[in-house]
């Protein structure tokens, strides 16, 4: 048996394997710059020609972001050619060393970051994936509530506490024009009622947010990238996060109320005391 460590501290005997994981959602995609595919488990990782930066070390660098090369029309980077997934992507490189006994018994997690641009060369034939590292997402200082009118939550996360069961419903999509679907039922309630929350197939993790609603036609932010006509979708009902708003007459939330909804609106250092 021989070890990891003996052999990545070795110059001339280590012989180290990358392997990515890059997840969009529920979906993972898996790659490796070695020649054949890589198993560990229940998971395959299939060789592509992809490379990266080198990861640089420190306080400072840890702000930097790293690029990744792989070619355009790989299944993650076609998801990025027309429309982008409505969901975050995150990537993970984990280094293995290919002669180690057991096979793959250590596996190095090197780099975990978010998926900040994904950019196609003048050619087409490659993708640069720029991703930054969770280092320096957590280097950002930013308050978690504002000072603001308006409630600070999200809705139906664990601030705000509204059931999206509730306000949720699903229909089949009869019709689409571009970035607007008609969905059977979606005219059930009144119209507005789903503008400012999202539509999601059934079965996938891809989201978009709905713009406006009127009848069963919604507009939403982007088009799917991938037909949705036919398939049913799951609606939710957008909030204004106003206290007197949809928060009050719409959801009966207002004890989870996340905002400060009796800032003046006046302010005497523009327009003086009078």
């Amino acid at each position: 048996m021989t070890s990891f460590d003996v052999f990545e501290s070795s110059v001339e005997s280590s012989r180290p394997i990358e392997i990515y994981t890059i997840a969009v959602g529920a979906v993972s995609y898996r790659f490796t710059s070695h020649s054949s595919a890589i198993t560990i488990g229940v998971n395959t990782w299939n060789p592509i020609p992809i490379s990266r930066a080198s990861i640089s070390q420190g306080v400072e660098e840890r702000r930097r972001t790293l690029s990744i090369d792989l070619p355009a029309d790989s299944s993650f980077a076609q998801q990025y050619l027309s429309v982008p997934p409505g969901q975050k992507a995150t990537v993970s490189i984990i280094r293995l060393q290919r002669d180690e006994s057991p096979t793959f018994n250590t596996q190095v997690l090197i780099f975990k970051g978010n998926v900040a641009s994904v950019r196609f060369s003048d050619d087409g034939i490659y993708a640069t994936i720029v991703a930054r590292s969770i280092e320096s997402a957590q280097n950002r200082t930013i308050p978690r509530f504002t000072f603001m009118g308006l409630c600070n939550h999200v809705l139906f996360d664990n601030g705000c506490k509204v059931n999206s069961a509730l306000f949720s419903q699903t229909g089949m999509v009869t019709a689409v024009s571009g970035n607007v679907i008609t969905v059977a039922g979606a005219n059930s309630r009144p119209d507005g009622y789903w503008t400012g929350g999202w539509c999601k197939p059934v079965g996938v993790s891809d989201f978009r947010l709905i713009l406006s609603h009127t009848g069963n036609d919604l507009r939403l932010l982007l088009p799917f990238s991938s037909s949705v006509s036919g398939a049913d979708v799951q609606i939710f009902a957008g909030c204004d996060h106003t206290l007197t708003g949809h928060c009050a007459t719409k959801f009966d939330n207002v004890l989870e109320f996340g905002g400060f909804p009796f800032v003046p609106s006046k302010n005497p250092f523009e327009s003086g005391l009078d």
